[in-house]
Formats: structure tokens, C-alpha cells, sequence
């Protein structure tokens, strides 16, 4: 896979595919991952937009991804990755839910935040010494390819890939 990473403050119109990598953050819609093929396991669940729910999603996407036969350094990394991207769900926006979407592959983990409204500016990689900001670095640090899908209406999905081997296939529930 191409591995594109986001560059500070740069994101494409929705429904764009930026094909050259030192470029911008990739947006891809967000059925790119619906390929039922490929598919092993599948979560999708919806919290409130409580400081309380952060921990939540960070607990339950560890949880699945531990069922599902996702080796340790990828969860730890995937429950990482979801309490930024819940995190700036709840701070900068007006969303009274938060959906959370958690897939595996045969290759990958995929995760999408989903909220209920946006702001004027999408997702922005701050300087590492900035006193805030800094959770799309980490997500950047941690994901083989992240991007952000502005849905239909309003609202707004930050999505993020990480690399997982799936060999050994875990107990689906």
C-alpha cells in the first residue's frame, strides 16, 4: 500500500483521491472500505459526546480488536489512535453522538470516527510544540494512511488505517 501521509493544515475537497504522496491528506468516500470480500470482522456503535465516552470507545475497540485475534502492538496503537480521533470529535464540534467504526481485514484495522457537525476547517496536524493539538501527529505517527470524509448533510469522518497480518483469525462475535 502507498503510504501518503498528511501534511500539516492541508486537506482535499471530499471525494478526492490525492494520488501524489507529498501531498495532502488522502480523502477516499468513506464505502472505500465496504469490500464485503476482505472483510473479517465488523463493529460499528455510537456513543454520546461526553468526556466519559472517550474511554469508552478506547475500552470497546481494545476489547474487539483482543477478540478478534488482533496481535498486542495494534490494539494498543488502535485504541490510541480512537481516543484522538473521539477526542477531537467532542472538542471541536457541536455533535451530541459520536459514531465509531471499527473494521479488520485480512492486512488491516480500520477505524472512523463520525460526527455530527464541522466546523469551517477539517483535521490540522499542529507542530509538535505546540501546548495543544498534537493528536493527528500521533494518529499520523501510528496509521499507514488516515483522511477525512465530509458526509452528505453534515458531519464529518476521520478515518485511519493501521497494518495488521491477520493469520491467525480470532473468535468473531
Amino acid at each position: 500500500m502507498n503510504r501518503s501521509r498528511p501534511t500539516a493544515g492541508v486537506t482535499p475537497a471530499a471525494g478526492r483521491a490525492v494520488a501524489d504522496t507529498s501531498a495532502a491528506t488522502i480523502t477516499l468516500p468513506t464505502d472505500s472500505f465496504e469490500d464485503e470480500t476482505q472483510l473479517l470482522h465488523r463493529d460499528i456503535f455510537q456513543l454520546p459526546a461526553h468526556g466519559t465516552s472517550v474511554a469508552a470507545a478506547r475500552h470497546r475497540v481494545g476489547e474487539r480488536l483482543r477478540q478478534w485475534g488482533v496481535t498486542e502492538p495494534v490494539y494498543d496503537d488502535a485504541a490510541l489512535v480512537v481516543s484522538e480521533l473521539f477526542t477531537n470529535a467532542l472538542v471541536h464540534t457541536e455533535s451530541t453522538e459520536i459514531t465509531c467504526r471499527l473494521q479488520t481485514t485480512t492486512e488491516t484495522v480500520y477505524l472512523a470516527i463520525t460526527d455530527q457537525g464541522h466546523g469551517a476547517t477539517g483535521p490540522q496536524v499542529r507542530e509538535p510544540d505546540v501546548e495543544s493539538g498534537r493528536g493527528l501527529l500521533l494518529v499520523n505517527a501510528l496509521a499507514e494512511l488516515w483522511g477525512v470524509t465530509n458526509e452528505h448533510g453534515c458531519g464529518r469522518t476521520v478515518w485511519a488505517v493501521l497494518p495488521w497480518a491477520g493469520e491467525g483469525h480470532g473468535p468473531e462475535e
